[in-house]
């Protein structure tokens, strides 16, 4: 377990050292900005799009962008070297990921009840954002091994994007009938999005939230057992 909290510590002043953090706390603010602009019935509409995109984009960029800074640097390589398993440093790796988008999400709630004065259930909203983070980081990860530079995979990011998040968007706006809702959560994000926005509004489809909870779980574990930490072993060797 000390293994573990000094291996998240240095993750942590790693997000600070590559401007990670800061990105993530600038990007908060552009949220605030934007909550002023908006009633308080449409910052109550905009609240799950904007957790959603933190948890489902830019946990996913964040974390790409900290793999390859440390690929470059040689820091997982050095790692390895050190009295820890490789799934110890996985662990503080999605931890430190997930740490991102819940400071999101404590952020935004904070803007959204002393600018609007609207509330929610957090603890749900942080046990959801928490199950679909893990989720996001596991698929991040993939994505991240999978890519040569970062350059690569934004690329991949993007198919990611255009195959999963705007079929999503296009329910949302009702360009989706409702009834094909089952067949979209078999897509992370949709799931994501249906449990975030399940927590801010308060209107709760039980079987569609078991399902996406389950689902994003059992998701997280199959990707970190089958497709991370392979990958990851293979990767940190190779350099």
């Amino acid at each position: 377990m000390s293994s573990l909290k000094r291996l998240v510590a240095g993750e942590l002043k790693r997000l600070v050292r590559y401007k990670i953090l800061p990105v993530s706390l600038a990007t908060a603010i552009l949220w605030i900005v934007l909550l002023l602009f908006l009633s308080e019935s449409e910052a109550r509409e905009a609240a799950p799009l904007i957790i959603f995109i933190d948890v489902a984009v830019m946990s996913i960029l964040l974390l790409g962008a900290s793999h390859h800074l440390e690929k470059q640097e040689g820091t997982i390589r050095s790692m390895l070297v050190m009295p820890v398993s490789p799934g110890q440093i996985l662990a503080a790796k999605t931890i430190s990921s997930m740490v991102l988008a819940v400071e999101s999400v404590i952020i935004t709630s904070v803007a959204l009840f002393f600018i609007h004065g609207v509330t929610f259930n957090y603890i749900l909203l942080l046990l959801f954002v928490a199950i679909a983070g893990a989720a996001h980081a596991g698929i991040g990860f993939v994505l991240s091994l999978r890519s040569k530079d970062f350059t690569s995979m934004l690329c991949l990011l993007i198919g990611y994007m255009f195959v999963f998040i705007i079929p999503s968007f296009l329910f949302r706006f009702g360009v989706i009938d409702a009834k094909y809702e089952w067949l979209l959560m078999i897509s992370p994000p949709h799931s994501t999005n249906h449990l975030i926005t399940s927590a801010v509004s308060g209107e709760f489809k039980s079987a569609f939230v078991i399902a996406g909870c389950l689902y994003l779980i059992i998701l997280a574990a199959g990707l970190f057992k089958f497709a991370v930490y392979p990958m990851f072993k293979d990767n940190a060797v190779r350099g």
